[in-house]
């Protein structure tokens, strides 16, 4: 369970609401070929720069995240949605992630 008070906690809550985004323009994509190109574009142009930027200001420029972000990336710009959708799973549990999870 995710600590309010921990000083990280409000970091972890940005990374939550940003990857709802992608995790709504993921699914769009999957039920809707049409919905594919302006959901990568914003997901590859502004979503995971947000997570990059983070991670850099507030997790300590993991690598592990930015691998995790990195494979989310590379599978968004394919065009495979189910390909996508399975990179971004690795957001979604215990791993090399924000722990967003936890909430």
């Amino acid at each position: 369970m995710l600590d309010l008070d921990h000083p990280r906690s409000r970091h972890v809550m940005e990374a939550a609401r940003i990857e709802d985004l992608i995790r709504r323009l993921l699914l769009a994509w999957r039920e809707d070929a049409a919905a594919a190109s302006p959901a990568r574009t914003q997901i590859l142009q502004t979503l995971i720069p947000q997570l990059e930027a983070l991670n850099a200001a507030h997790f300590g420029s993991s690598k592990k995240i930015y691998r995790t972000l990195d494979a989310l990336g590379r599978a968004v710009q394919g065009a495979d949605a189910g390909k996508a959708w399975q990179a971004f799973t690795a957001l979604d549990g215990p791993g090399d992630n924000f722990g967003t999870w936890a909430i």
